[in-house]
């Protein structure tokens, strides 16, 4: 009878163990596939935190354009005016004043005549140009002649600009090529010209040739003698593949940009030709079309992401 008891505690113990290992195997393998899971879904979180944010653009045909900056100085070729009398005498007045704008015709003083013992009527003295009054150069009261000038008049004038052009953009310069001036009294202004004038002779001793240039616009501002900057178009290229010069780096001594392809950046060895402050035309290495870089830190297989 013991025995018996003894064999069916024994069976109910070996029961109990099998179903504690049972248990503890699925909660292994449980954990082993959890485990799987977590490790999958931190890849998947690590390769979307690798992934750079760049601006890109698309490489597109168009034209490009390089100006070159000069200096120049606006001149005139008019001269000033001096008004005189038709007849000596004594200056009795002066109708003007310094600054006064006067027009042709219009009376500036009047000159007496007479002699002693005589009395004649005052002659007028007018302008014979329109024009602001530079100076009065004669005092009331003193003996004037016919030679004598009694105001100095700057007529209006027609203002152009003067430069010296190095050689080497000879073959870009052609008369009526447009460009702008601009000066350090009204920076924020351009003032649009074009090529007047080109002398025919390069100077031996600085490799230059001597331009004018027109005003072709308002002048409200400029003045004989400023000290200008001009902006020439010196290149001119049509149907050129252009990318931003940003999309330009180095690699072993070489240009590059990075195309981005299927989400990856791909260094790309370019030859470049032109460039101005925000354009570069690539000769060859891109399409029309391709998707490249322009701002990101990122190399050669470089995961992104185009924001």
């Amino acid at each position: 009878m013991e025995k018996k008891k003894s064999s069916g505690f024994d069976k109910t113990i070996t029961i109990i163990l099998v179903l504690i290992c049972a248990a503890l195997a699925g909660a292994t393998i449980y954990q082993m596939f959890s485990s799987d899971n977590s490790v999958e879904r931190a890849t998947a979180v690590a390769s979307e935190a690798t992934s750079v944010n760049v601006s890109a653009t698309a490489v597109a045909k168009g034209e490009f354009i390089q100006t070159t900056r000069f200096q120049g100085e606006v001149t005139t070729d008019d001269a000033n005016i001096s008004v005189l009398p038709e007849t000596a005498g004594t200056l009795n007045s002066v109708q003007v004043s310094r600054g006064d704008t006067v027009f042709a015709g219009d009376v500036i003083a009047y000159v007496d005549p007479s002699r002693p013992g005589s009395q004649y009527e005052l002659s007028p003295v007018t302008a014979k140009v329109s024009g602001v009054v530079l100076s009065i150069d004669s005092t009331v009261g003193s003996t004037v002649s016919t030679t004598t000038p009694i105001i100095t008049v700057m007529p209006e004038k027609t203002l152009y600009v003067v430069t010296e052009i190095p050689e080497r953009y000879i073959a870009t310069l052609e008369l009526g090529l447009a460009g702008s001036v601009s000066s350090v009294a009204y920076s924020d202004r351009q003032y649009p010209v074009a090529i007047s004038y080109m002398t025919p002779i390069v100077d031996s001793t600085s490799r230059t040739v001597d331009v004018n240039l027109a005003f072709t616009g308002e002048t409200d501002g400029i003045l004989e003698g400023m000290y200008v900057s001009i902006d020439l178009v010196t290149e001119r290229i049509t149907d050129a593949l252009i990318v931003p010069s940003t999309a330009i780096s180095s690699y072993g001594g070489s240009s590059v940009v990075y195309v981005v392809k299927d989400g990856t950046a791909v260094r790309t060895p370019v030859e470049t030709g032109s460039s101005n402050t925000t354009q570069t035309v690539i000769i060859s290495g891109l399409n029309e079309g391709d998707v490249v870089v322009t701002a990101g830190n990122v190399t050669d297989g470089t995961p992104v992401s185009i924001v």
